[in-house]
């Protein structure tokens, strides 16, 4: 490989480096909404939780109000039982406060139930109340080691960068326009290598076998930097990459 094309290769690495970079930084973005979605799905489920529990707890108290009114309801038929004389009046008396006796046992156990209920929800919104704070922990984690990456990443690429400029100097100007051109399609395609080496007959790049001219070719070319023509830069008849002998 001549002094020139060994140039292309240093500045192609730096350019794929750059590329690289670029797309970790293009996905902060994503990932820190990401994190972001998520510990608002945790903030909802306590708010849903804790909604579920309130609510429970509401309803819950209505049930002490119905008990008290049935058991005054009960005295006042206890009470008027007392000065009844009339034996069919006394046991209709009865019979309600029998009735009375009925409802609210039965309106104990469903106090009971909702009790039992609300300790569940108690402890659900316990439980999303320590899956909020450790989200939260996450989240915090999650968009510091971002916010470096972006950083660290921002640096490397205006560091790269201001190398490019001499890393370009020696490189003949048409193998490097050519270069360039090939590189712009990194925007809408995967970053692989468009200066490549002959594997055997293969080209590196596609890996199609290469026609016999086409390797000798690039076997016999090495003209001076300043003396490169057209005929001399060799590419893939496939995937059109630069092609050099190692």
């Amino acid at each position: 490989m001549n002094e020139w094309m060994r140039r292309l290769v240093d500045l192609q690495e730096l350019d794929l480096r750059v590329v690289k970079l670029k797309e970790q930084l293009a996905g902060v973005p994503a990932k820190s909404k990401e994190a972001e979605q998520q510990y608002a799905a945790e903030t909802a489920a306590l708010e849903t939780a804790r909604k579920a529990y309130l609510d429970a707890e509401m309803a819950n108290r209505k049930f002490d109000g119905e008990i008290a009114a049935l058991q005054q309801k009960k005295k006042d038929f206890q009470s008027k039982s007392a000065l009844i004389r009339n034996n069919d009046e006394y046991r209709a008396a009865m019979l309600q406060i029998e009735m009375c006796d009925h409802a609210i046992a039965e309106c104990e156990e469903k106090h009971l139930e909702a009790m039992m209920a609300l300790d569940e929800l108690q402890r659900k919104v316990r439980e999303r109340e320590e899956e909020l704070a450790a989200g939260k922990k996450r989240a915090e984690t999650i968009l510091a080691d971002l916010a470096t990456r972006q950083r660290n990443c921002e640096e490397a690429i205006t560091e790269l960068q201001a190398k490019r400029p001499s890393m370009t100097e020696g490189i003949p100007e048409l193998l490097l326009s050519l270069y360039d051109r090939l590189r712009a399609r990194w925007e809408n395609n995967p970053a692989m290598p468009y200066v490549v080496s002959i594997n055997g007959r293969s080209c590196g790049r596609c890996f199609i076998e290469l026609p016999n001219q086409i390797v000798s070719n690039a076997r016999k070319s090495n003209p001076q930097a300043d003396e490169v023509e057209e005929k001399d830069i060799i590419t893939c008849p496939s995937c059109t990459a630069i092609l050099y002998v190692d």
